[in-house]
């Protein structure tokens, strides 16, 4: 299935994205190419990857010959189909971004230094994210990147609950638990941030190990409006209309 015109051609390939888009989806049926403002949700993605200057190559990783056709169309790069195994409901990120990078190290003689996993369920990001999670990479020298957001949710607020009992205990405890328990002024507590999924970005080095992340992982701060995540069919109508909103 290997494609000849390929995007990004280079002999050096130091920056390298998956965009990870298998067809078993449950919730909302061929959800990766679903229709977002007209377009298949996986054209985003693919726009976005485009559109980075920081990345040399990308490619969409799929089991699915309907999904790569589209992906085919929208100019990426699906140079094979991803085995069954790690396309199944328990399969997790690192499956995918391991077989992807060995793939191309075997086929194609890359060896990048930086892997970037782009989701398409985040249709929201665009290229400016993914140079910024590169960037910060290269300024420091870390790890790992993930963009997130301030939530509209505190977790120091949150509660765990017995289903039984109805017992309940705090999610997580601030140090003035033991002398005012939960009642702590919303100013006190901690800043905090919720994952988004915009962009990851590790090195290829912990990928290969079989770890998502290494341990000096940084964060950039995005604009919760662009945080969603399409889990079920009410969000790929948030998506669109959001999409319209931000571009006001």
């Amino acid at each position: 299935m290997e494609q000849n015109n390929f995007l990004f051609m280079k002999k050096q390939i130091r920056t390298f994205a998956v965009i990870p888009a298998r067809g078993g989806s449950k919730s909302i049926p061929y959800k990766n190419i679903a229709n977002i403002g007209g377009k298949p949700m996986i054209y985003y993605t693919i726009r976005a990857a485009q559109d980075a200057k920081l990345l040399d190559a990308f490619l969409v990783s799929t089991d699915d010959e309907k999904i790569a056709k589209v992906a085919k169309k929208y100019g990426a790069d699906v140079p094979f189909f991803r085995p069954a195994e790690l396309a199944t409901d328990n399969a997790v990120d690192i499956d995918y971004l391991k077989h992807a990078v060995e793939w191309v190290e075997k086929e194609r003689g890359w060896t990048p230094d930086i892997i970037v996993n782009l989701r398409p369920t985040a249709p929201l990001r665009t290229g400016r994210d993914i140079d910024e999670a590169i960037k910060l990479m290269d300024d420091t020298g870390c790890d790992s990147v993930k963009t997130v957001n301030v939530p509209f949710e505190n977790p120091f607020k949150m509660w765990f609950m017995d289903d039984t009992t109805k017992k309940m205990k705090p999610f997580v405890k601030t140090k003035w638990y033991p002398k005012l328990f939960t009642d702590v002024p919303r100013q006190w507590l901690p800043k905090h941030y919720w994952q988004n999924c915009i962009v990851d970005a590790t090195r290829a080095k912990f990928i290969k190990k079989g770890r998502v992340f290494g341990p000096d992982i940084r964060g950039i701060v995005t604009d919760p409006r662009r945080s969603i995540d399409i889990d079920e069919p009410a969000d790929l109508k948030r998506a669109a209309q959001r999409m319209k909103e931000l571009t006001k």
